[in-house]
């Protein structure tokens, strides 16, 4: 028999809990079978979860596989369930997918289930029937959003459908802890620690804990899971389909699985990250070195090696200006037991406790002025609204709800980070905070973890090798960790 190809499409999470895959297969296989074509299981291509109307066709992972297996083989038959499983764009398939191949292949027949004779896109019919599965795709993403939108500002609600997040279970359309919350949980607590993101993936691979997919951890899962504030009990919305686009926001939601205080300081190690460099870096001291004599920032040299299987690590901290080096090894044993004897001292003295609560609570009064700013910018757009309705001007009536609707996800945002503020408070009041710093100096420390130390307590070192070092130190925990300057004037 002759061999084909086909090619099964399943375009949404709620067709995985129906037997889509199943139905088309056995579609394909018994059409094949009626062509005198064989199919063999390695040559039945899935997409799973993929959109055919939202993504062009050569977006599509596995359509574009199954284009390079047919090249590689050339085998130059392949079978669809229908062609609404092809294309929902009316066109890309045929550019992307079609086309090319009939110059590799001249002799390529596509079939579909639902028709005897191979796919022409010169062919009427076929063009009649990529543009009403477009349409009808169309009809449907209108009434989605419209939907969606009508679910999201009822008075009772209840979370959409859609995929579950990891570490949740969904009960009568609400989110619940699953057995899997405690690796969300500990996934934060690493990464607060300066842990990346590809050293927690290999720490769970290592672990043999399954991955959402059931598969091995990577790092990007990691990043999905850290950036996703579904974790802290909030539920997002993003309606990217409309005219105007629009961005629900609803704390408090559901069980958090984390603090929000937590993803706030896992956001602040990222961006000291960005700012002072690697956190797993040997150099722990990197971009907080300043020469006593000319004031430039000391940089890094390493000229280690390796001979005969043996390492040997040659580290400095180099003043190119001034032209001298200080092997890290002598710096680090003079510099690290100074700073956490004032670390530890620090973080146990009651005024330090008193200046982070006034620090905190100016913080606060920053993100209330900025709320009221922007309530009173909703007012104005609001107002501009009415005009504009009254006017018949319904552009400007867009626009100023528009402006509205991004007020407001604004406001979301500051609350949402006012609430952060006062996890942080609450954990400043029961000694939780500082408890956590206590803790690491008490233990062997790793080198991020070190490394975050200094990023949070030291403001500069002043070294030269003819000058004792001099450690200025932050005076204000919070004010490194949280600068008034991120809270832009709003409204």
């Amino acid at each position: 028999m002759t061999l084909a190809f086909g090619y099964i499409r399943r375009s949404s999470y709620k067709q995985q809990e129906n037997n889509s895959v199943e139905i088309q297969k056995a579609h394909i296989l018994e059409y094949a079978r009626r062509k005198g074509l064989s199919v063999p299981e390695e040559f039945i291509i899935i997409e799973d979860v993929t959109s055919a109307y939202n993504k062009r066709a050569n977006q599509r992972k596995e359509l574009m596989r199954l284009k390079e297996m047919m090249v590689e083989t050339m085998i130059p038959a392949v079978i669809f369930y229908e062609e609404s499983r092809m294309d929902r764009t009316a066109y890309t398939f045929v550019l992307d997918f079609y086309r090319p191949l009939k110059e590799v292949i001249p002799d390529i027949l596509i079939y579909t289930t639902n028709s005897e004779n191979p796919f022409n896109p010169d062919n009427e019919q076929n063009k009649i029937a990529l543009l009403l599965y477009r349409q009808e795709s169309e009809i449907k993403s209108h009434r989605a959003v419209g939907n969606l939108i009508a679910h999201l500002e009822a008075e009772d609600k209840t979370r959409p459908g859609s995929k579950v997040p990891f570490g949740y279970k969904q009960v009568k359309k609400m989110l619940t802890p699953n057995e899997d919350a405690e690796i969300v949980t500990f996934i934060y607590y690493l990464h607060s620690w300066g842990v990346s993101m590809g050293k927690i993936a290999s720490i769970l691979n290592e672990a043999v804990i399954p991955s959402p997919s059931g598969k091995t951890w990577r790092p990007s899962t990691i990043e999905n899971i850290l950036n996703n504030p579904v974790y802290t009990g909030m539920l997002i919305w993003d309606i990217q389909k409309s005219k105007t686009e629009r961005k629900y926001q609803f704390p408090d939601f559901h069980e958090p699985l984390i603090e929000s205080s937590l993803k706030q300081i896992s956001d602040i190690n990222i961006q000291l990250q960005k700012d002072f460099g690697r956190l797993d870096t040997p150099f722990l001291f990197l971009n907080k070195l300043t020469c006593a004599d000319c004031g430039d920032k000391l940089a890094n040299q390493n000229g280690s090696t390796k001979r005969n299987g043996i390492s040997y690590l040659y580290q400095y901290y180099v003043c190119r200006n001034c032209d001298y080096k200080l092997a890290i090894d002598e710096l680090h044993e003079k510099l690290l037991p100074q700073t956490f004897k004032h670390v530890q001292s620090f973080i146990t003295a009651q005024t330090m406790k008193a200046t982070s609560e006034v620090y905190l609570s100016k913080f606060q009064n920053a993100i209330k002025k900025n709320i009221a700013n922007l309530k009173n910018s909703i007012d104005k757009a609001h107002s501009k609204g009415c005009i504009a309705k009254e006017q018949g001007d319904k552009e400007m009536e867009e626009a100023a709800t528009f402006l509205q609707l991004k007020y407001q996800a604004s406001i979301n945002n500051l609350v949402s980070y006012s609430k952060s503020v006062d996890d942080l408070k609450g954990a400043l009041d029961s000694d939780a905070f500082f408890h956590r710093f206590n803790q690491l100096l008490d233990s062997s420390l790793a080198i991020t973890e070190k490394r975050l130390i200094i990023l949070y307590f030291v403001d500069e070192i002043l070294i030269s090798p003819e000058k004792p070092p001099k450690l200025i130190f932050c005076d204000n925990f919070f004010e490194q960790l949280l600068p008034l300057d991120k809270l832009q004037k709003q409204g």
